[in-house]
């Protein structure tokens, strides 16, 4: 389905085997999330999520200098930060987190604010060395209201509470260390390193891929005896697919998924 789809202005999309890239592609303005972006990575990922031959999304970037700045504060504000989290049309970045689908953030140059916080909705965060990050929100008066409800979910608070106070840099290699990003890899490595990750969780069996995604997103606030009695979706104990995998171990050979 998604090459039935023209690249959006702003957006590039690529199919590499079972992983699709989409790629943020405004370098002039360091990637802005202007609002034609933003519904354009709506659309993408609400097809993606349905696509058949997509088994890995990677939000990426075309230009080495920036993944996104983050708003494009030049386009006009009128109405547009009275609740950013209500509006009438789906929210960018629950969209991404909600792809039933893994992602991966390839993060290069400066992750600025919603920038940031689109990366921080993808479930991986893999960086180059030259990535910047930086919440800003309280330099200028806004919310983050998104990014502040993610950071204490992936990173301790005390470090999710610095970076939005202060909303000064930080560099990937402390990102890499609190744990906001799992790998970092040199600039010119950054593409083909996320490539060959993607790569090899798209090998993986998609049922089992769906309920790991399911169960930690709905599943980490409740109690473990809640949790792990959580009814999401088909099964991958009862399913084909579970049974494929034993012969195909059995056999040692490399399984081949239906996904059912």
């Amino acid at each position: 389905m998604v090459n039935d789809l023209p690249d959006p202005v702003g957006v590039q999309v690529r199919r590499h085997g079972p992983v699709t890239w989409v790629c943020l592609d405004r370098p002039a303005q360091l990637n802005a999330l202007s609002t034609g972006v933003q519904h354009a990575l709506v659309e993408l990922f609400t097809v993606l999520d349905q696509d058949d031959d997509t088994a890995v999304v990677v939000l990426g970037t075309t230009t080495e200098r920036a993944f996104s700045a983050g708003a494009d504060l030049k386009e006009p504000s009128e109405g547009r930060w009275v609740d950013p989290m209500r509006m009438a049309h789906r929210n960018v970045y629950e969209t991404v987190f909600e792809c039933r689908k893994p992602t991966i953030a390839a993060l290069k140059g400066w992750v600025v604010g919603g920038g940031m916080e689109l990366a921080m909705a993808c479930d991986m965060r893999i960086a180059a060395e030259n990535a910047r990050f930086r919440m800003p929100e309280g330099r200028v008066g806004l919310g983050a209201n998104f990014g502040s409800q993610m950071l204490p979910r992936i990173i301790p608070w005390a470090h999710a509470f610095d970076i939005l106070y202060r909303g000064e840099t930080m560099d990937a290699e402390r990102a890499e260390r609190i744990g906001l990003v799992s790998q970092l890899y040199a600039d010119d490595q950054i593409d083909a390193k996320v490539q060959e990750i993607a790569e090899v969780i798209a090998s993986r069996a998609p049922l089992s891929l769906r309920r790991f995604k399911a169960m930690i997103q709905q599943g980490s606030a409740l109690p473990v005896a809640s949790a792990v009695r959580l009814d999401l979706g088909p099964s991958p104990y009862l399913s084909d697919d579970r049974t494929e995998g034993s012969l195909a171990f059995r056999e040692d050979r490399p399984p081949l998924w239906r996904g059912r």
